[in-house]
């Protein structure tokens, strides 16, 4: 079966979200109609494990199918936004991410219910197929990370021109693409190649002091050669909070000292923050607590 997300003007007076179905390659379709209230499909997801479970994510949120796409049901609680993408795991077909204007959201009940793990304007998401608790977003800030299952997002754009980020694919276990607005496709590298290979690689130590922190932060780290460096604070949910150095720097030992303030000049709230160190192609990053 194939499944084909869309929307169409229903002759009176708006226009209403559909998907349509096809069982014979393509040749014919079959439509069906989920919402008569203003709305469009943009993100489409099947079961793997069960081909008859569908879901369907637009402006009025995620609607469900058990049955082949015969019928839907609103399937949105604790869910808010404009669903612009939909990803289910492989081997965890209860787990299913929606990518939303108002963050990546994630139901672990197969879309009973969901709760909001961070990031904003999400247009794709995407999980590592064989690390299922590695899980990327792409937003029109940039593409982010979690390692824990959208436990915590971290900023991975180094090298990215344009950060309106729309869409992901990967490679497993070799390259992460993601396609931009206006400037193309970009690559990264999510293993050691042949390609990747560098005769002088880059060795980055990162250590963060003190730690709980009362919020003057002392950062350190050590370069083996000269490399374009982003170093920068997020919080938990993989918001930017404060950029410290995006620049190429040399070899040797490195100090960058963080007053606990934002961007916008403002003492940061007591909490769990990340500071992440890119180096060329190496990244380390430390969990900072920002404590009374």
């Amino acid at each position: 079966m194939v499944y084909s997300g869309g929307y169409v003007y229903d002759g009176v007076s708006t226009y209403v979200m559909t998907v349509s179905k096809s069982t014979d390659g393509g040749v014919t379709w079959q439509r069906d109609t989920l919402t008569t209230t203003y709305s469009m499909c943009y993100g489409l997801a099947v079961d793997r494990s069960n081909s008859s479970i569908v879901y369907a994510g637009g402006y009025t949120g995620v609607y469900k199918s058990t049955d082949a796409g015969n019928t839907w049901a609103l399937s949105s609680t604790g869910l808010s936004g404009t669903v612009n993408d939909i990803a289910i795991g492989s081997t965890k077909a209860n787990t299913i991410f929606a990518g939303s204007s108002s963050g990546v959201f994630k139901s672990t009940n197969a879309g009973a219910s969901w709760t909001n793990t961070g990031c904003t304007n999400v247009y794709a998401v995407l999980i590592n197929p064989v690390n299922e608790s590695e899980v990327y977003a792409a937003t029109y800030t940039g593409v982010f990370k979690s390692t824990t299952g959208g436990g915590g997002w971290v900023a991975m754009n180094t090298g990215l021109t344009n950060l309106n980020t729309t869409s992901l694919g990967i490679n497993a276990n070799k390259y992460l693409f993601v396609g931009t607005d206006g400037s193309g496709m970009s690559r990264w590298g999510l293993g050691v190649g042949a390609d990747e290979q560098s005769p002088n690689p880059v060795r980055i130590k990162l250590n963060v002091q003190p730690n709980p922190s009362p919020g003057r932060t002392a950062i350190d780290y050590q370069l083996t050669s000269t490399t374009p460096v982003h170093l920068a604070i997020y919080d938990i949910q993989g918001r930017l909070v404060k950029q410290l150095v995006n620049a190429p720097q040399s070899p040797g030992a490195h100090n960058v000292v963080w007053n606990g303030l934002n961007t916008e000049g403002n003492r940061v709230a007591c909490g769990i923050y990340f500071c992440s160190l890119d180096a060329g192609k190496e990244r380390s990053v430390e969990k900072l607590i920002i404590a009374e």
